[in-house]
């Protein structure tokens, strides 16, 4: 089944003329917003909270087209690239710990750093700033972890340290690798044990949450059966270190808004970390003054977690179909949040 009109979803649906007096009132507009997309095969979960309390929790469409299988709000997904801000949460947290410093340099913790590579802190890797090429193969080509961190620092940098953003999936695997060095525990173990089981979300994860293939969403790309992560190649302790660090972790999206909660309101890192992880992560945005936009996706599953906090609004979905990403299903929600902000 292919439902190519899916991508531009706002083109044919028409929102009330007058902007939402409140967020309660704009929940209701998305409810029949989402609606009117599922018959068209949208496939996914969305949850919104407001002032802590969850007004839509809800799953549209089919976990399994060829199975018949519904979507069910406890269908995990890959959620991409929202895995860098946990891995994020792991060096602040070996931070508040005294174990390393963000303003590091990359010598103090590699041997062998080459010297145009020399002046890179941890800082620039986490913002994307190292200069560091994005990715050195396919997410699920079997790669070890020493072999993608001597391909990241033997490559050339493609602009110099601290100059401009260049977003990097190999920065992060280096970030994970530093992780594995300094805490003497694998990569997802850490994770798990430190980051994620801390906050109650104890179903993100790679192997340790034990996802069977029935209960994850199954992917689909250009109208074809694309599959769950797990119907991909996998190493014997998780999946390429090209993905490790970076993305591919399997998670609700209950799950996911649980973690965020957990981790910005001081319950995974100490007050200090959690100081350091909220002004890293909020951003200045026509939303609000202090707004997080995370998004991950491998061009069929795709994340995405937003939170405004001076609206005191958040909104996390997943999907499972190429031609519907998060982002697309959030512009015109974002739109009409906007003009509610500015109503009379």
């Amino acid at each position: 089944m292919t439902s190519t009109a899916l991508a531009q979803p706002a083109d044919e649906y028409k929102w009330p003329p007058e902007p939402p007096k409140s967020i309660p009132e704009f929940v209701k507009e998305v409810e029949a917003y989402l609606a009117t997309l599922e018959p068209r095969g949208f496939s996914g979960v969305v949850l919104i909270d407001h002032e802590g309390k969850i007004l839509l929790h809800k799953a549209y469409g089919v976990a399994d087209r060829e199975a018949n299988r519904k979507m069910t709000t406890a269908t995990g997904f890959d959620i991409g690239s929202i895995v860098k801000p946990m891995t994020k949460a792991a060096i602040i947290k070996l931070e508040s710990e005294g174990k390393l410093s963000l303003s590091d340099t990359l010598s103090k913790h590699f041997e062998n750093v080459p010297p145009d590579k020399v002046e890179i802190t941890l800082q620039m890797v986490i913002d994307h700033k190292a200069g560091f090429p994005d990715i050195f193969g396919g997410d699920y080509e079997p790669a070890k972890r020493d072999d993608v961190v001597s391909k990241l620092m033997a490559a050339p940098l493609i602009s110099k340290p601290g100059e401009k953003s260049n977003y990097s999936n190999a920065g992060y695997t280096l970030l994970a690798a530093l992780i594995e060095k300094i805490s003497g525990k694998p990569y997802e173990r850490y994770m798990y044990d430190e980051i994620l089981k801390p906050s109650g979300a104890t179903r993100i994860g790679y192997l340790i949450p034990g996802w069977k293939k029935d209960e994850l969403a199954v992917g689909y790309s250009e109208g074809k059966r694309w599959g769950t992560p797990l119907d991909h190649a996998w190493m014997d302790d998780g999946p390429s270190w090209n993905l490790r660090g970076n993305g591919g972790m399997l998670s609700t999206v209950e799950e996911l808004y649980q973690w965020f909660d957990a981790a910005l309101s001081g319950r995974v890192l100490s007050s200090k970390g959690t100081k350091t992880y909220r002004d890293q992560m909020f951003r200045s945005g026509s939303l609000g003054k202090r707004t997080i936009g995370t998004a991950g996706g491998n061009d069929v599953f795709n994340a995405l977690y937003v939170n405004v906090d001076d609206l005191n609004f958040v909104f996390v979905s997943a999907t499972s179909v190429d031609n519907m990403t998060g982002e697309a299903l959030f512009k015109p929600l974002r739109d009409r949040l906007i003009k509610m902000k500015g109503a009379k």
